[in-house]
């Protein structure tokens, strides 16, 4: 092989992780729970995760691609739906019956929004003891840095400590 395209391939490797790297210091600036993974570190080269009884838990991985997903668990309802209307605006979720709704003050179900745009999805799961779980697959990094700070914020106002 040339010189100029094994040169260029190492530019192109070496860039790749920076770009992960970013990712990662993004997500991590936006949701102080989160810490880098211990093992396994699932599907992606980046895990990050966290486990706190408030908050309940969840893990956020950054693919080949610099893409997000986030598996959270056990979150406060109100926060979520704070959130996510901070972040999206209002009745971007369908309902269980299809309808877009406004999050706040809805009840249990799932409600999701597929992006149309990026590609992402997004599904929320609202239980009937007023928690959340959140998964968000193929998120691009400043759309998943921007929810989760959006999150941070919202459970900050509710007293719930997020780091």
């Amino acid at each position: 092989m040339q010189a100029a395209v094994t040169s260029a391939i190492d530019d192109s490797a070496l860039a790749w992780k920076k770009c992960q790297a970013a990712a990662a210091h993004a997500i991590l600036a936006a949701f102080p729970p989160l810490d880098r993974a211990r093992t396994p570190t699932y599907c992606c080269d980046i895990t990050l995760d966290y486990r706190q009884e408030e908050i309940g838990e969840g893990r956020v991985c950054i693919d080949n691609f610099c893409r997000a997903t986030i598996a959270f668990a056990d979150l406060p309802q109100d926060a979520v739906a704070e959130a996510i209307e901070a972040s999206f605006g209002i009745m971007w979720f369908d309902g269980p019956d299809g309808v877009s709704l406004p999050l706040s003050g809805v009840g249990p179900g799932v409600y999701t929004y597929d992006d149309e745009t990026t590609l992402a999805d997004y599904e929320i799961d609202f239980d009937d003891h007023g928690r959340a779980a959140l998964s968000f697959t193929d998120i691009p990094v400043p759309d998943a840095a921007t929810i989760l700070h959006t999150l941070t914020t919202a459970l900050s106002r509710e007293d719930v400590p997020s780091d």
